[in-house]
């Protein structure tokens, strides 16, 4: 009864998937809501107790999980994966957001797994985990690369992200500032600047959509404004987590999260533009 056409979860949580519609506010509070609470009150504790140590090298091992899930959300924008607004069907866990719970479980599954072989064989964690995350995405991210229509527009971004980080790394060093120290801070820095300079690209010269409705308006009324608003938050973020928060690994496991969400969408939309499933 509760999964069906015409249901309040329908109404809320599946018509914006079944229509390719917004995401409305009940969704980003619910969403928003679960995903804290599991980061912080399950994720991070567990971990932390068993010695896992949130820095750049964990983020590097990281990513190939964050590509290999915007690289199975794009063969669903390709439609060699099937699409469902039901999470009774397998199909729900290929977009948003069961998408990032499919993700998740697998980056977690690798993550204990990694941590047990690596302590019971004497192997390098980092290398474990990242190795079997680029086992996984690898070969779909190459296929998606063989198959790109639009170069010119990835390129544009890469370069913009690459330039745009650089110059503020190079602004803040001179005015003494560490904020844009090596390591996590930059990531986060580069990782925003990717989803906003790809959002921006793919919309205003590719024809692409916006699904976030206040992004969207940003980008209608001032297109520009969304990169910085996007990069101007995460300096924000990240000069307050450094300043008021003791705990290093802490600290760490916020960055990490600014990272992901970054990336995973920011992979995301460089790859849909890629393939140009926008044109």
């Amino acid at each position: 009864v509760l999964f069906r056409s015409g249901s309040i979860f329908y109404g809320f949580f599946a018509q914006r998937i079944a229509e390719r519609g917004l995401y409305g506010p009940v969704e980003y509070l619910v969403y928003g809501a679960i995903m804290l609470f599991l980061l912080f009150f399950i994720i991070f504790p567990l971990f932390d107790r068993r010695g896992v140590k949130f820095n750049t090298k964990f983020m590097l091992a990281l990513l190939p999980y964050i590509l290999l899930g915007a690289a199975l959300r794009v063969l669903e924008d390709l439609s060699l994966l099937p699409r469902s607004w039901n999470p009774l069907e397998p199909a729900y866990y290929f977009v948003t957001p069961g998408i990032f719970l499919f993700i998740a479980a697998v980056t977690l599954a690798c993550l204990v797994f990694s941590l047990f072989a690596s302590k019971k064989f004497n192997m390098d964690f980092y290398k474990l985990f990242a190795g079997i995350g680029l086992i996984f995405a690898l070969p779909i991210v190459i296929f998606e690369i063989v198959n790109f229509q639009v170069w010119i527009g990835v390129i544009a971004v890469l370069l913009l992200v690459a330039t745009t980080t650089a110059l503020l790394v190079f602004i803040f060093g001179k005015l003494g500032r560490k904020i844009l120290k090596p390591g996590l801070n930059r990531l986060a820095v580069a990782s925003q600047a990717l989803d906003g300079f790809a959002t921006l690209v793919a919309t205003q010269f590719f024809f692409c959509g916006e699904q976030h409705p206040l992004s969207a308006l940003l980008l209608d009324s001032f297109p520009a404004s969304f990169v910085i608003a996007k990069i101007g938050l995460v300096l924000v973020i990240l000069y307050y987590v450094d300043k008021e928060i003791k705990s290093e690994n802490l600290r760490g496991f916020i960055k990490i999260i600014i990272i992901v969400l970054g990336f995973a969408t920011g992979l995301r939309d460089i790859l849909t533009l890629g393939v140009g499933t926008c044109l």
